[in-house]
């Protein structure tokens, strides 16, 4: 399958060439079209190819489709989340790149910062990372981020 991503540019570029020749009876426009359309060729495979990769990866990460379990605890508070195998990619994305979030439960919103302690096996950034090029993670059903906390220098009276 992999042949195919590098074989369709190949081949345009190819076709370019050939058009190109000093023998060649083909308008400046069909050349123009020819070399305009080779971008979206070569982003196409690249897309198809990337797709292909983050199946390949996915199918070959355990903890990509298995529901998880774990414990969140800020502070005296305590909750325990059973996550699904996109709601744990999203939840480590989320962990991971934001300073401050509220995940969102049937019980409330549970807060996300710094000083948040999380027991439990996440699965690692490269499911989250591959998710999202699939199309198949969708966090905002999820998640809700805060902005940051101002800035507060002691003894400047704000």
């Amino acid at each position: 399958m992999n042949l195919v991503f590098w074989l369709i540019p190949g081949l345009c570029l190819l076709a370019v060439l050939y058009a190109l020749r000093p023998q060649t009876r083909i308008s400046a426009d069909q050349i123009w079209a020819l070399t305009a359309a080779m971008p979206l060729v070569v982003a196409l495979s690249v897309a198809g190819y990337s797709h292909v990769q983050a199946s390949r990866v996915l199918a070959a990460t355990p903890l990509a489709a298995k529901h998880t379990f774990v414990t969140v605890q800020n502070g005296l508070q305590v909750v325990g989340l059973d996550l699904s195998p996109e709601e744990a990619a999203c939840f480590e994305r989320t962990v991971r790149t934001s300073r401050r979030a509220e995940w969102l439960t049937e019980g409330g919103p549970v807060p996300l910062n710094d000083r948040t302690d999380i027991r439990g096996e996440l699965p690692p950034p490269e499911v989250a990372r591959n998710m999202a090029i699939q199309g198949r993670l969708e966090c905002r059903q999820w998640v809700r981020v805060l902005p940051d906390e101002p800035n507060s220098e002691p003894g400047s009276g704000q």
